[in-house]
């Protein structure tokens, strides 16, 4: 097997940071850099050589392919889904609808971590060597978040590093898939939950490149949307940044509509599919061949399961969590925290899953997470995430990743696709 070159982790100058952080804010969207008492914004850049970026791309699409293809076997098996945690009521009404994947935009983000790997090395007498690997922790398959990270963060921070750029704008990818789908002039509803900025902010990035393209955009809760029909009044595409399982609850909203319209969506409800954490538990059920899927995760089981072996390295992950949250990795959790996702996982084993944990290998002390974005099969950029400690969740810091250049590097990546 062949490692990729080492990514690496650089510092913006002491001198320039002050003016990248005003960039990030008025220019990258990111009017809200606290999560607590933590920035979300700081001086460090992912650097990676130009192999890694081809390595990361190149998995993140074949992964794409094969969760559409499960997705597909999915939506014929519905005995299956409800072993995934989705709800009756959910799975009922996919079940039902008319879903063809190719009148809508399908998003997808796939988590990929250095990890610590043993190889043989023939140049040593043999001997067991560490090195590099890389390991993907879950799929965002349903709202997947980091558009301006993707985007702007890259294009402010490449001038600090000499022969380093930007490998794909996300904005600029998903603008063009939108014009590809839907004629211009049209009106673009952007779904999310109005009672924060930290949403609002993602989507107004893409809503402004959208109207620059002849566009309209607007932000709007589910409750806000009025459908006649199957047909959302005044609106041409849905683009939805709200959780599919937190529509069944929310209030005066008609979520079936949103499942059932021919209304183009990013993306459409179907996408809950394979969100599930739990997804791993039906794969040898499903008929599909997932080689890609089966070479990144790791072994992932029922938590009934990981009672039994409690003496492995197995970490505990809600089915639907986002962000890092319930996650109880080893020294990031406290005591009472760890009993309460213990008991929780207990008490509800179809909303968890228990996942061999991994050895994250840290950069220069930091852990990092890259997201790997791909639209409608095309790679569509990546951003970073490092934190001290190996859980990535909502205290992490939000980094650029730039890619070393080449004299023979092309133009644009956005043709990079799954073979």
């Amino acid at each position: 097997m062949k490692f990729p070159a080492h990514p690496q982790i650089a510092t913006i100058p002491e001198a320039a940071f002050y003016n990248y952080r005003l960039g990030v804010i008025f220019d990258g969207y990111k009017w809200d850099l606290q999560a607590g008492e933590q920035s979300t914004i700081g001086p460090h850049v992912v650097l990676l050589e130009r192999d890694t970026l081809d390595f990361l791309a190149e998995s993140a699409v074949a992964l794409y392919h094969e969760t559409v293809a499960m997705e597909q076997a999915l939506r014929t098996q519905p005995e299956l889904r409800q072993r995934m945690g989705i709800s009756d009521a959910l799975t009922d009404a996919l079940r039902g609808c008319n879903y063809d994947p190719a009148a809508h935009l399908r998003l997808m983000r796939f988590d990929f971590h250095p990890t610590v790997a043993q190889i043989q090395s023939v140049t040593d007498g043999d001997r067991l060597k560490n090195s590099l690997d890389w390991r993907v922790s879950e799929v965002n398959s349903d709202v997947p978040a980091g558009y301006p990270e993707a985007s702007v963060l890259p294009r402010l921070a490449a001038p600090f590093f000499d022969g380093y750029a930007s490998a794909v704008c996300f904005g600029e990818v998903l603008a063009e898939r939108y014009t590809r789908l839907l004629p211009r002039g049209g009106t673009i509803a952007f779904l999310h939950d109005t009672h924060t900025v930290e949403d609002y902010q993602i989507l107004r990035y893409v809503g402004d490149i959208l109207e620059k393209r002849g566009f309209r955009a607007v932000y709007v809760d589910p409750c806000h949307v009025q459908w006649e029909r199957g047909v959302p009044k005044g609106i041409d595409a849905i683009h939805r940044h709200y959780p599919m399982e937190w529509m069944e609850y929310a209030p005066d909203t008609d979520w079936r509509a949103f499942v059932n319209t021919d209304v183009p969506s990013c993306n459409h409800p179907a996408a809950l599919l394979t969100q599930s954490k739990r997804l791993p538990l039906v794969w040898d059920a499903l008929g599909v061949n997932i080689p890609t899927w089966r070479r990144f995760l790791p072994e992932t089981v029922c938590p009934t399961h990981y009672k039994n072996n409690c003496a492995a390295p197995w970490i505990l992950k809600p089915a639907f969590g986002r962000v890092g949250q319930g996650i109880n990795v080893p020294g990031t959790v406290s005591d009472d925290e760890n009993r309460a996702i213990e008991q929780a996982a207990r008490a509800q084993p179809l909303q968890w899953v228990a996942q061999r944990r991994f050895e994250s290998a840290p950069i220069n002390g930091l852990h990092l997470g890259l997201g790997v974005f791909v639209i409608d099969g095309i790679f569509a950029g990546l951003f970073g995430r490092v934190s001290s400690h190996p859980r990535l969740d909502s205290e992490a810091t939000e980094v650029p990743v730039l890619v070393k250049t080449t004299h023979n590097m092309p133009e644009d990546r956005s043709d990079t696709r799954g073979r």
